[in-house]
């Protein structure tokens, strides 16, 4: 009997929260997975994966150049961010305006002591167009790529990766941000240390679906130069400079060269590596300029 009273306002207090706080969630997890379920069959899982992985510490936030080093096998790093382009072209649908990045995703598994898989992304995109010619949106493109280690930095060796992508289409060409075409990019990483710093690059070859002629491709010669400097225990400052390269003078439109400047900052707070740096085109096809943002956190999935 003395038992009783307790036990019943247990039972109230389970039922409460029950009533309050789970029924809630329901309605909302459903219309979560109705959203999910307008992806293709391939970007379904990887989008929640992406989205709703814990956070994770990244070296490659803010950069668009790889870094030739692999997490630590068994590690998880993720990564979440947002971007904004001003007076950003897109040459095949002939629009223009300022675009903005939503949710800069990017998951990477330290596979084994010479392998990182990696899944990276953006979830959505949002495009004003100029002289408030209305807007359009869609859905980003998936990446997945592996990082293969073929020689660690020694004495006089740099470090030196291979990583192949493949980009699969999730865009609609209708649309006029995307243009629905499965892309393959083949990279030869490298870097070393250079004092405090630490220098890397890529180059590689790219080979892009032709948008406007049938069963034709775009082929480029990718490039990146990037260093992170780190100024204290928690700040490090960085830049590169990332684009492609295509030969023909006068390619079909979709085939220009592109190029792309980032400078800025990553530190460390409250578990978890902050970044943001600011963008710049370096042809007439790319933006003026922009900037980026996003957080990034690791933990360990696995021994």
């Amino acid at each position: 009997m003395q038992n009783s009273k307790p036990r019943a306002e247990s039972n109230f207090i389970r039922s409460h929260w029950v009533r309050e706080y789970s029924a809630p969630k329901r309605p909302q997890l459903s219309e979560q997975h109705l959203s999910v379920m307008n992806f293709n069959g391939v970007f379904k899982a990887t989008a929640i994966l992406i989205v709703f992985a814990t956070l994770a510490s990244a070296q490659q936030r803010p950069l668009l150049t790889q870094d030739p080093r692999l997490i630590a096998e068994g590690m998880v790093v993720t990564e979440l961010g947002m971007g904004y382009q001003h007076e950003a072209k897109f040459p095949v649908s002939g629009l223009r305006g300022n675009l903005y990045s939503i949710l800069e995703n990017g998951v990477h598994f330290g596979v084994g002591k010479r392998a990182e898989f990696q899944m990276t992304g953006i979830l959505h995109y949002y495009l004003k167009l100029e002289n408030d010619a209305g807007s359009r949106n869609d859905w980003g493109d998936l990446s997945l790529s592996t990082k293969i280690k073929l020689v660690g930095e020694g004495r006089s060796l740099p470090d030196i990766s291979f990583r192949p992508t493949v980009v699969l289409p999730n865009s609609s060409q209708t649309k006029g941000i995307g243009l629905d075409g499965t892309d393959f990019f083949a990279n030869l990483l490298f870097g070393k240390k250079a004092g405090p710093a630490y220098v890397f690059g890529s180059i590689g070859l790219g080979i892009l679906d032709d948008p406007t002629r049938a069963a034709a491709q775009h082929d480029f010669l990718t490039y990146g130069i990037a260093a992170t400097v780190p100024m204290n225990s928690r700040l490090s400052i960085l830049g590169e400079w990332n684009g492609r390269h295509n030969s023909i003078t006068f390619p079909s439109v979709g085939g220009e060269s592109r190029g792309e400047v980032r400078f800025g900052m990553q530190t460390k707070a409250g578990g978890m590596r902050w970044d943001a740096a600011v963008t710049a085109g370096t042809t007439s096809w790319d933006h003026k300029v922009g900037f980026t943002a996003g957080v990034s956190k690791e933990f360990q999935a696995w021994h």
